[in-house]
């Protein structure tokens, strides 16, 4: 998973000895980069937010998923499910939240002038979902 804000270019280098194929038909970010071989790259830039579901047309077990993000606060949270988020300015906020099997939450938050927000999200997930 790769987390990017709006605008931004993403390489697809491929390192390995065969060709790749590196597609997506989400509706946030179409494309097909066609085969290529070792040692050369492509580069998507992802205009919209949302998320990317990516795959390589030659390895079914190839997936990533790109995050497009529409401000320059995001986090990805830490092996414990803690995040920070910082330099945001004081008002109220939709914090929305992500998990590839489990989908989207939203919250809304109020950002005070001084001091920092608390604040839990709960996803729930199948115990075969955990770790993903």
């Amino acid at each position: 998973m790769l987390i990017v804000p709006v605008g931004s270019s993403v390489s697809f280098p491929n390192a390995d000895p065969i060709f790749h194929n590196v597609f997506s038909l989400s509706r946030v970010k179409k494309f097909d980069l066609g085969y290529y071989p070792a040692g050369q790259t492509r580069v998507v830039k992802f205009d919209a937010p949302g998320v990317v579901q990516v795959y390589c047309h030659l390895h079914p077990n190839m997936y990533a998923a790109i995050v497009v993000v529409p401000n320059r606060w995001y986090a990805r949270p830490a092996e414990d499910g803690t995040f920070s988020l910082k330099g945001i300015p004081p008002g109220k906020y939709h914090i929305v939240t992500w998990h590839m099997s489990a989908g989207f939450f939203r919250r809304q938050v109020e950002v005070p002038a001084n001091g920092a927000v608390n604040l839990d999200m709960n996803i729930p997930l199948r115990s075969e979902d955990r770790g993903r």
